[in-house]
């Protein structure tokens, strides 16, 4: 146990940073790095109790290794946007031991995985003449810095990418860069790369109820009963419950939220008054979610969405298309240019995506049909002068 109300708020603070973060650096963020390996025995104590996790104390980074009890969208790395990010990332993982971890150019690289990525025939995997592969590429190693598995030394990878001034960048191997690995069975990820993995899968055989249930409340956007009614059974028991808290906020400043469907962390937003929503109102699609939302809550209380059982309902995605066709037409103007103007289509596309990663719902089936979650009847959007839906959160 933390022996001073000011430790505890210190640990708490390290706790909720090795949650959210991948990797934190001595270049990134000295302090908090000092505070964990300080704390770190706490730490490793405590998160290995509620979640099977493991600390990684490093004088130079440190990581709480992270095992879901259920993939969800939202545990991609937040800067990839694609397929083409992730292969590039462990293409250059691939190269630094490859090279034994020597010094590289991204130059040298680029052509080295040009090479390599080729197929049979000789066909190059990648184009560096599309400079949207290049800003693949210049994410990647972006991110690889922020992670402390890459570091700059010369150069820019920006003039890599946009073909001007030296057009090239010097890295050197950070000390994290031999240190990252998943606790994923070699047979799971086979599958994952031959794509015969089944998204939404039963959760993972290991780690008892309990843990089961801190992992997905910590990783996931929420925790639902018909995913794991073993974990949840455990919320309906009042000592239980009060267990869970107790543990939750000894480890964390967050609040449980406790629904008949599913469960979910309240994190403080930046205002003292507020709660953080589940997605990021920074995004200028934020927008679009909202108000999709705020439109299926209207039609769930006239009746006129297909129940799927558990508050959960189906919608197919050229109902969807219809009413981003709408919504942009009633919103547009509050949703900026860019948005205002985006095709429907594409739009969305983009909406689904963004539905989907933040656990507001699953799809789509062969048929076309996505899933709405429960936790989609929590957001709404609310423009000044249109009249408020109170209890609703995302008010923007």
């Amino acid at each position: 146990m933390i022996s001073s109300e000011a430790a505890h708020r210190d640990f708490r603070h390290c706790a909720e940073a090795l949650i959210d973060l991948t990797v934190i650096t001595a270049e990134g963020d000295r302090p908090l790095l000092d505070s964990i390996r300080r704390h770190a025995p706490a730490l490793q104590s405590t998160f290995g109790r509620l979640t099977g996790w493991r600390l990684q104390p490093h004088p130079h980074f440190a990581r709480l290794v992270k095992t879901p009890a259920r993939a969800e969208p939202s545990h991609g790395l937040e800067w990839a946007r694609g397929r083409t990010d992730y292969a590039l990332l462990a293409w250059v993982l691939w190269y630094g031991e490859h090279s034994g971890g020597r010094k590289f150019t991204v130059s040298q690289i680029a052509e080295e995985i040009r090479v390599r990525s080729g197929s049979d025939e000789g066909v190059p995997w990648v184009d560096w003449a599309s400079r949207d592969q290049r800003l693949a590429a210049r994410r990647v190693f972006r991110g690889l810095e922020e992670m402390g598995v890459l570091r700059l030394q010369d150069g820019s990878v920006d003039e890599w990418a946009e073909q001007n001034g030296k057009r090239d960048a010097l890295y050197a191997w950070g000390a994290a860069a031999w240190r990252l690995h998943v606790a994923i069975p070699a047979a799971e990820l086979e599958q994952l790369a031959e794509g015969r993995a089944v998204p939404g899968a039963a959760p993972a055989a290991d780690g008892t109820d309990e843990i089961r249930l801190f992992r997905t409340l910590l990783l996931n956007p929420a925790l639902f009963r018909r995913d794991d009614p073993g974990a949840f059974r455990l919320l309906d028991d009042p000592e239980h419950r009060a267990g869970i808290i107790r543990n939750l906020k000894y480890l964390t400043s967050w609040e449980l939220e406790v629904t008949a469907e599913y469960a979910r962390v309240l994190r403080p937003a930046r205002s003292d008054d507020a709660v953080q929503t589940p997605i990021p109102l920074s995004a200028g699609i934020s927008h679009v979610v909202l108000c999709f939302c705020a439109l299926l809550r209207e039609r769930q209380r006239a009746g006129r969405l297909v129940p799927a059982g558990g508050e959960r309902f189906l919608v197919h995605e050229g109902r969807v298309e219809q009413d981003v066709a709408e919504l942009q037409a009633r919103f547009g103007t509050q949703w900026g240019k860019v948005l205002r103007e985006q095709p429907v289509r594409t739009l969305t596309r983009d909406l689904l995506a963004e539905m989907k990663a933040w656990g507001l719902m699953r799809g789509p089936d062969a048929d076309g049909q996505w899933v709405v979650l429960p936790t989609a009847a929590r957001l709404a959007a609310h423009y000044a002068g249109q009249g408020e839906d109170g209890g609703v959160e995302g008010v923007v």
